[in-house]
Order: C-alpha cells, then structure tokens, then sequence
C-alpha cells in the first residue's frame, strides 16, 4: 500500500519496525516519533566522540580545498 501511495517502492530501515511494535505496545505516536531522533542524536554523538580521539574532518576539509579549484564570477 506504502508504494503504491508514494509511487515507489520504500526501503526499510530499523526505526519502522520499532515504530510497530511500540505502536502494538500501546506507546502514545508522541513517544513513538522520537525514537528515530534518539538513535540519530547517538550515532551524532559517537561520531563527535570519534572526531575527538583522531580528527580526520579538518584535514579532509584542507585536502578538499587543495583539490578543488575554484572559479568565481568573471
């Protein structure tokens, strides 16, 4: 029914089971909805964690800057 709607066929990730089965459990939608964000403030989380122990976004950002060259307005 999903891809018919969207015309699409959607691609299921770990947030929409979880969604069900709380749904099931009788979990108000509010609480529901925010289970998503809490999964992706803690991958944020882990990834400021990891930037911290061994910084790699700086140098990738410079070896960009070298990479690229830009062309402004002539």
């Amino acid at each position: 029914a999903a891809a018919e709607a969207w015309g699409r066929a959607l691609t299921m990730n770990v947030a929409l089971p979880i969604a069900a089965v709380l749904l099931d459990l009788g979990f108000p939608s509010a609480t529901v909805k925010a289970v998503p964000i809490l999964a992706r403030t803690a991958g944020l989380l882990a990834h400021l964690a990891e930037e911290r122990e061994e910084s790699i976004g700086f140098p990738l950002a410079a070896a960009a800057e070298e990479a690229v060259e830009y062309r402004g307005p002539e």
